[in-house]
């Protein structure tokens, strides 16, 4: 799903980093409750490395897109069970999970519909060609269906903004602890994930 190679390695980085991470976490300490949260950060991060790449976007389409649709159920219902919580930061926490999840259902879901508008073609040789190159001598040109994109573009802009609102609230914490934790690493990581999330969506455009 993303053309270009060099951004294709970048995000691939970056899941696996956050991955590692959530995995991490989640053997060393955490409820039940967060255990399985962050199992699902880690499944959740390897589907979106395997997106990044042509040959495996599609595979295990309709198994993926149950259990991340059952991710998103799990987060929703952890939401509602704490909707008498104080706590803030782990309410908004569910909710940016919950969206997180759904929107990776709906990007498995549709990515047939997303690249059925699209046209795969190898350059002539000598010769200009448009579109994005797909690092292998393809080239992929086109655009998505006008549903896919409207429902992109939002996936894309919420989790930009998301992402963006973590990023600083770990740079706040980090300055303010001056020695950064597994929390201010936890906030990092969600900005991480989201803004990854937010360039995958646009790649659907």
């Amino acid at each position: 799903m993303i053309a270009e190679l060099g951004l294709r390695w970048i995000l691939t980085a970056v899941f696996v980093a956050t991955g590692a991470f959530c995995g991490y976490r989640c053997l060393r300490h955490g409820t039940p409750a967060a255990r399985v949260s962050d199992v699902l950060h880690v499944i959740m991060c390897a589907g979106m490395v395997a997106m990044a790449w042509p040959a495996a976007m599609t595979f295990a389409r309709i198994p993926q897109t149950v259990l991340f649709a059952a991710a998103a159920a799990w987060f929703a219902g952890a939401l509602i069970l704490r909707s008498g919580d104080h706590d803030d930061h782990r309410g908004t926490a569910h909710a940016h999970h919950a969206l997180m999840m759904a929107g990776m259902a709906w990007m498995v879901f549709m990515m047939p519909s997303a690249m059925s508008g699209m046209v795969m073609s190898a350059p002539e040789h000598g010769g200009e060609h448009a579109g994005m190159a797909m690092g292998d001598g393809m080239t992929m040109s086109g655009s998505a269906p006008p549903h896919v994109a409207i429902v992109a573009g939002i996936l894309a802009v919420l989790f930009l903004v998301a992402g963006t609102g973590w990023l600083a609230r770990a740079i706040d914490l980090g300055r303010a602890d001056h020695r950064p934790d597994l929390r201010t690493a936890g906030l990092a990581a969600e900005g991480a994930m989201s803004l990854g999330m937010a360039v995958m969506a646009l790649a659907m455009i």
